[in-house]
Parts: C-alpha cells; structure tokens; sequence
C-alpha cells in the first residue's frame, strides 16, 4: 500500500513538474529571429530583422514612385512594400514623433520584426518593460501605467518580453491601422478583452493604443492589402 502511494505520489509531482516546465516555456519565449545577447554585449544590435534602408529612403521610393504614375496620367497611385520596410516605418516613427530619441529605443526596443502571415500583418518586438516605464514615470506619461501593468504579470517578471500584435491592415481616416488585433505576450496569446482583464487597464484605452491609424506613408491611403510577402498600398498618386 505504501508502495503504492509513493508510485502515485511519483506519477503527480512527475506530472505537475511537466506542466511547470510546459508553463516556464511559454512565459520565456523568444521569437527564432531574435538574437540573445552574449554576455560582452549590452545589447542585441543584430537582434533586429530591419532593412537596410532609413524611413526617409523608404518615403523617398514611395513619392518617386506615385509621381511617376502621376506623370502617367493615373489618378491613384499604388506602392508595394516589403515586410523589412514596413518594419522600420511602423518603429522608426515613435523616433520621429520626437517622444523618443534613437539611443533610447535601442535599450527599450531590443529586437523588432514584421512579417505578413495569411492577408494579415505580424508585428513583434522584444522589449524592455522596465526602461519604458523609467523614462516615462519621469515625463508623467500615461503609458508608463500600462507598462507596469504588464510588469506585474506573472508571465513577464523583471526580463524582456515579447510582444506580439497581429491583425488585419486597415484604412482609417486615409491612414493605415489595424483591424480586430490579437496580442501576444511570450506564447500565450491573448484578446485584448483578456489583456485588460489581465492588466487593469481598460479594453478602450488599449484598443486606441494598438489599432490607431498611422501615417507610415506619404500619401493618402484609400487601400491597403497584404499579398504574399508583400504589403500593396494604393490611394492619392501624389505624394504629401
């Protein structure tokens, strides 16, 4: 009898240390396209799938090439983006904004990398929860809340975290957004009326920081669509 208590005593802890570690894996997910850091290094500089060109070289394509449709007589225009370059606009414009300086996103945006997955765009990042939350406690910003909030979950502790937001691309107010977004935190996915339950942070307030429409080009959108590996804008052949 005793035997067999501990046969069964065995078989549970087996059992709960599985679904621990299953746990432990989903929590501390890193993306395969991330590079972790050696321990001579700071930062993962190579961690980020960019393309080499700058925002400025990107918007440079796009007007060249709507004015040369223009010049065509075409009255709408229409550009073709790759996955690297919707990457850099989507984060190089919290750059532009002015909110924060270059130097600054590489330590709280440690790794970044779009990519398109069945008509739809992917988005992810590894980020440095606590480094936002610093820098923006001392500006008295209102995202700061949320950072903490996410730092108090279980699953994100005191490391970086991956951040995962897929959805559809969308036209709002002839820019591009994002429609019906499920967000990823590690590997565990979650709606955002399950992230605001998780957080405290209401499901509007998180809605508006995620699908709000974006000027990631220099014209105005009246389309966007995802085709294979690529992203095709069309809308005003002159560019703004």
């Amino acid at each position: 009898m005793f035997k067999r208590l501990l046969l069964i005593s065995g078989v549970v802890s087996v059992g709960i240390l599985g679904v621990l570690f299953y746990l432990w894996q989903q929590t501390t997910y890193v993306p395969s396209w991330y590079k972790m850091p050696t321990a001579t290094e700071t930062t993962p500089a190579a961690s980020t799938a960019k393309t080499s060109q700058t925002r400025e070289q990107i918007w440079r394509k796009v007007s060249n090439t709507l004015r040369e449709q223009s010049a065509k007589g075409e009255s709408r225009g229409t550009v073709k983006l790759s996955s690297d370059e919707v990457n850099e606009l989507i984060f190089s414009e919290l750059e532009v904004k002015g909110t924060t300086s270059n130097a600054q996103l590489e330590k709280i945006l440690l790794g970044t990398n779009t990519q398109f997955r069945d008509g739809k765009m992917v988005v992810g990042a590894m980020i440095n929860l606590p480094e936002i939350i610093k820098r923006k406690e001392a500006s008295n910003d209102s995202r700061a809340g949320i950072a903490q909030a996410l730092l108090n979950l279980p699953i994100v502790k005191d490391r970086p975290v991956y951040v995962e937001i897929e959805g559809t691309p969308t036209v709002q107010n002839r820019q591009i957004a994002l429609e019906s977004p499920l967000v990823k935190l590690a590997n565990v996915s979650l709606t955002i009326d399950d992230l605001s339950k998780y957080v405290g942070v209401s499901p509007a307030l998180l809605k508006e920081r995620i699908t709000k429409e974006r000027r990631l080009v220099p014209m105005e959108v009246e389309d966007v669509k995802v085709e294979s590996d690529r992203m095709i804008v069309t809308g005003s052949a002159k560019a703004r």
